[in-house]
C-alpha cells in the first residue's frame, strides 16, 4: 500500500465508454514530502526508496513504495502500481514484483533530488482510482445484544348472536391467538397457539408453531430447532417442517448488499469533483484525480433506475451522463452464496390439527451462488423415502433493462418419474414494465409437497377442493404500460393455471388508476376465461380529507348482482390515545351496513363494531396487545412482533422518543418500554431532557441500540438526580482561565473531565473536598483543591479555583 496519501482536488469523465471532455487544468501545486529516507538494501543488492508519483505531469498525491535495481531501473508489487495509479500485467498477482520497464506504453524518470517519480503513458496503462461507494457509506454498526426476559402476545376477538332474536343467547363466544416467546442471548424460544371459549367452555388448544432460534451475524448463519418453512426458490414448493434448519440470513447485517449494485468506469482530464444522483438523489459526492476511475456499489433501488454522473472542474464548468440500470433480487454479488438446509418429517394441516406430521424423514438443500455479477447460479435439492427431486437454475440481467431466470427439475417416485421447466422475464424501460413467467411440469413430476399431502376423499359441503399435486401449467403476464395523462398508470395481468387434476382457470384483469389534485379515481375488472359466470368490477373516487381521515364511493358488480358502496374512515396512529374509526355500507340486492371505532393505549388496542347484513345485527369486539418482561419489570403493551427496549431513565415523567418520535413518558420508576424495533439494525433511542431537574446529571441523552432475534434489550441513560456535581471554574496560577481542550481527573475517582469555553468544566462525584490534577498541553500537571456542598433542586456552580 502507498505509505502516504495527500488531499487531491479533481474533473473531466469517459463513462460507459464515452469519453466527456473538459479543458485541461493545471493541477495545484502541494508541497513536497519529506525526503524518503532509505531503508536499506536487499541482499540482491536493490534498495527500497519512497518516491511521490506523478503520471503524466499530474500529482497522484501519493508516495508510493519502490525497489530499485543496481541498473537505476525500478520495480514494485503490482498491488503497490494499482494503489498509485499504474496498471501492471493482467496476470500479475498482487505481490509479485513487477519491473516497470517491462510494462508496454510507459516511460519513467526519476527525480532523486526531489524525491519524485515522472511516469509517461497512455489511459490504458493507467489503473483506475476505484470509488466504493457503499464503502463511504458504511457505519460501525454497533453488536447485536439481547437481555434475558420474555413477551406474550395476545388477540382476542368476541362477537355476538343476532341481537334481536329472544330465542338465542347474545353471546356467542371469545377466541384468541397468542404468540408467547422466551429470549436469551443463547437464542429465542417461541410457541404459538390458538384458543376459544363458547357455551360456557373451552373449545380447546390448538398449537401452532413451536421454535427455538438462533442467529450468528458474524458467519450469518441463522439455526431452528422446531417448526420451520423450509428455504426454497421462485420455481420450488416451501413447505412446514418439524425438524432442524441451518441457513444463510443476510439480513443479520443491515449493511449488506447482496444484490449486484451499478458501476461505471470514467476518465478525468484533471483533478475533478464527482457527484452521482441515484433517482435525483445525490448519493455520492467526492474528489477524483486525473486520469481513469471507476465507480463501483453504487446504491440503487430495486427495479429500473437511472444514475446521474456529473464531473465539476474548479472552474464550475460541468459534464454530465445518465445511465440506466436495473436491480433485482434475483441476482447474488459475486462470490455470495446463500443457501438452506433442513431435515425433518412434513407437517400437515397447520392451524387446524395441532400435532399432524408425516412418518417419512426428509431432507432439502436449496443453494444460490453469484458466480459473477451478471451471472447467479441456484440448485434444489429435497428427497426422502419414495422421492428424489433435485433441479438446476440460473438468473442473469438483460443489460441496464432487466433479468431472466431458467430452471429445470426432475423427480422420481412411487408413481414414477416426471420434469419441470419454468422461465420468468423482468423487464422494464421507462414506463413500460412486463414481467412473465412460464411453468411446466410433465408426466408425474412431484415434488415433497404432492407426496405427503392426506389425499381429499370428497367434498365437504360448498367448499372448494384444491389439488396439493404440482400443477401442471403455470403462466403470468402482468403489463404496466403508461397511461395517456399525467399521474395515472395502467395494468393488465393474465394468469392462466392447470392443476394437477386437469382443471383449468384463465383469470384475466385490468386496472387504471389517476391522480387528481384532490382525489384518486380507480377502476378494475376481472373474469375467469374458462368461466363465464366469475366476473368482478369495481370502480370509485378516494378522497382525502385531511386529519388522516379519507373517504371512498364506488360502484361493483358481480355473479351476485350490482351494489353500490360508501365508507368513510379515520385512520389510527401509533401514538397513544390515538382513535381510529370506520362506517361503510354496500347497497344493492342485500344491504351490508358496519361501522367500529378504536382506540390505542399504552396497554393495548381495543376496536368495537357493529354489523347489519340483511335483517341480521351483530357486535364485535376485539383486543390486542402484550405482556413483556424484561430488566426485573413487567409491562402491559402494545403487540411485539421484533424487538424491544425497556428504557431506564432513572426518573418520572420523562419523554421517551424512538427514531425522534414520541412513543411515551416514563413511569413512576423512571421506566418505559419501547415496542417496534427493528432485529438486527441500528435503533436510536432518547430522551427530552427538558422534564429532568437542573441539577440532575444526564450522562447522555441518545443511544443506538441492535436487538437480536425478537429479543428485549435494556437501555440505561444514568440520570441521576443527586449527581454529586458542580460546574467548576479553573485558573492558572497567574488568575489566567484554562484554555478548553485540557482533561483532568477527580483525584480517588477513575471518571476523566474536560475543560470547556471560560475555564469551565462539569466535575461528577464530588465530596466535601475535592482535589483535582490537569494535565497541561507541555505534559505537566497542575493541581487543585476545592469545597463542595450540595444544593438541591439547583446547578452548583464553583468559581475561581486555582490549579498551581
Amino acid at each position: 500500500m502507498p505509505t502516504s496519501q495527500l488531499r487531491s482536488a479533481s474533473v473531466g469523465i469517459v463513462v460507459a465508454g464515452t469519453i466527456l471532455s473538459v479543458s485541461a487544468l493545471n493541477a495545484q501545486e502541494v508541497p513536497n514530502e519529506p525526503a524518503a529516507t532509505e531503508i536499506g538494501e536487499t541482499p540482491a543488492g536493490a534498495r527500497d526508496v519512497l518516491l511521490e508519483v506523478f503520471i503524466n505531469d499530474a500529482s497522484m498525491k501519493m508516495i508510493g513504495s519502490f525497489k530499485q535495481q543496481p541498473d537505476g531501473s525500478l520495480a514494485a508489487t503490482a498491488d503497490e502500481l494499482r494503489q498509485v495509479g499504474i496498471k501492471p500485467s493482467a496476470d500479475a498477482s498482487d505481490d509479485a514484483l513487477v519491473d516497470l520497464n517491462d510494462l508496454a506504453d510507459l516511460s519513467y524518470r526519476v527525480d532523486e533530488e526531489a524525491q519524485r517519480l515522472y511516469v509517461t503513458t497512455t489511459n490504458e496503462g493507467r489503473a483506475p482510482r476505484m470509488i466504493d461507494v457503499k464503502q463511504k457509506q458504511k457505519n460501525e454498526v454497533p453488536e447485536a445484544q439481547s437481555s434475558y426476559g420474555g413477551v406474550l402476545n395476545y388477540s382476542l376477538f368476541a362477537s355476538s348472536n343476532t341481537l334481536f332474536d329472544d330465542h338465542v343467547n347474545v353471546f356467542q363466544g371469545v377466541s384468541g391467538s397468542f404468540d408467547a416467546r422466551f429470549f436469551s442471548p443463547y437464542g429465542t424460544l417461541s410457541q404459538s397457539f390458538l384458543a376459544g371459549y363458547s357455551n360456557g367452555e373451552l373449545d380447546g388448544i390448538t398449537r401452532l408453531n413451536t421454535t427455538w432460534s438462533y442467529s450468528d451475524p458474524k458467519s450469518l448463519m441463522t439455526y431452528r430447532m422446531g417448526d420451520f418453512t423450509t428455504g426454497g426458490l421462485s420455481w420450488t414448493r416451501p413447505v412446514y417442517f418439524g425438524g432442524i434448519q441451518a441457513q444463510r440470513n443476510f439480513s443479520l447485517r443491515s449493511d449488506l448488499v447482496t444484490e449486484p449494485l451499478p458501476a461505471f468506469e470514467g476518465t478525468a482530464a484533471v483533478p475533478s469533483t464527482l457527484e452521482i444522483y441515484s433517482q435525483n438523489v445525490r448519493t455520492y459526492s467526492g474528489d477524483v484525480p486525473a486520469g481513469p476511475f471507476q465507480v463501483t456499489n453504487l446504491p440503487a433501488f430495486a427495479g429500473s433506475g437511472e444514475a446521474r454522473v456529473v464531473l465539476r472542474d474548479s472552474l464550475g464548468r460541468e459534464t454530465t451522463q445518465t445511465l440506466p440500470f436495473y436491480s433485482s433480487n434475483l441476482l447474488l454479488r459475486e462470490g455470495l452464496i446463500d443457501f438452506s438446509v433442513e431435515a425433518g418429517v412434513p407437517r400437515r394441516n397447520f392451524g387446524i390439527e395441532s400435532d399432524d406430521y408425516d412418518d417419512r424423514i426428509m431432507g432439502v438443500a436449496t443453494a444460490r451462488y453469484g458466480l459473477t455479477d451478471w451471472l447467479t447460479l441456484e440448485s434444489h435439492f429435497e428427497g426422502g423415502e419414495d422421492l428424489l427431486n433435485g433441479g438446476i437454475g440460473a438468473a442473469f440481467p438483460l443489460g441496464p433493462w432487466g433479468v431472466a431466470s431458467v430452471a429445470a427439475a426432475g423427480s422420481t417416485s412411487d408413481r414414477g418419474s416426471g420434469a419441470l421447466f419454468n422461465a420468468s422475464l423482468e423487464v422494464s424501460n421507462g414506463d413500460w414494465s412486463i414481467y412473465a413467467r412460464m411453468q411446466r411440469a410433465f408426466d408425474n413430476y412431484d415434488d415433497i409437497a404432492s407426496v405427503t399431502a392426506e389425499p381429499a376423499s370428497t367434498n365437504s359441503g360448498d367448499l372448494p377442493m384444491f389439488s396439493a399435486g404440482v400443477p401442471r401449467a403455470l403462466d403470468q403476464v402482468t403489463l404496466s404500460v403508461p397511461a395517456p395523462l399525467d399521474l395515472s398508470s395502467l395494468n393488465f395481468s393474465y394468469t392462466r393455471l392447470e392443476n394437477a387434476d386437469g382443471e383449468k382457470s384463465q383469470i384475466a384483469g385490468l386496472s387504471y388508476s389517476q391522480t387528481f389534485k384532490r382525489a384518486t379515481f380507480y377502476a378494475s375488472a376481472f373474469t375467469d376465461l374458462e368461466d363465464r359466470d366469475s366476473f368482478g368490477i369495481f370502480a370509485g373516487v378516494s378522497i382525502p380529507l385531511g386529519d388522516n381521515v379519507s373517504a371512498n364511493t364506488g360502484v361493483e358488480s358481480g355473479p351476485d348482482g350490482f351494489n353500490v358502496v360508501a365508507d368513510i374512515s379515520k385512520s389510527e396512529q401509533q401514538e397513544n390515545g390515538s382513535i381510529g374509526w370506520r362506517a361503510r355500507t354496500s347497497e344493492g340486492k342485500v344491504s351490508n351496513r358496519e361501522a367500529a371505532i378504536s382506540y390505542r393505549t399504552p396497554f393495548g388496542r381495543f376496536e368495537g363494531g357493529v354489523q347489519q347484513y340483511d335483517s341480521d345485527f351483530r357486535a364485535t369486539a376485539q383486543m390486542d396487545g402484550a405482556v413483556a418482561i424484561a430488566g426485573g419489570d413487567v409491562f402491559a403493551t402494545n403487540r411485539i412482533d421484533d424487538a424491544f427496549a425497556v428504557v431506564d431513565v432513572g426518573t418520572p415523567e420523562v419523554e421517551v422518543q424512538q427514531q425522534n418520535r414520541p412513543v411515551g413518558k416514563t413511569n413512576r420508576s423512571g421506566r418505559i418500554l419501547v415496542p417496534n424495533l427493528n432485529s438486527y439494525e441500528p435503533n436510536t433511542v432518547s430522551i427530552d431532557p427538558k422534564n429532568l431537574p437542573v441539577d440532575a446529571d444526564v450522562p447522555a441523552t441518545k443511544e443506538v441500540v441492535v436487538p437480536a432475534d425478537r429479543s428485549g434489550v435494556v437501555v440505561k441513560f444514568g440520570v441521576s438526580d443527586a449527581p454529586q456535581a458542580a460546574l467548576v471554574t479553573i485558573k492558572d496560577q497567574n488568575g489566567t482561565l484554562l484554555q478548553a481542550g485540557l482533561s483532568g481527573n477527580l483525584q480517588g475517582s477513575s471518571d476523566e473531565f474536560v475543560i470547556g469555553y471560560d475555564g469551565q468544566a462539569y466535575i461528577r462525584g464530588l465530596g466535601a473536598r475535592n482535589a483535582i490534577d490537569v494535565t497541561l498541553d507541555d505534559g505537566s500537571k497542575c493541581h487543585a483543591e476545592f469545597s463542595y456542598k450540595p444544593q438541591p433542586g439547583k446547578q452548583v456552580v464553583i468559581n475561581d479555583v486555582k490549579c498551581l
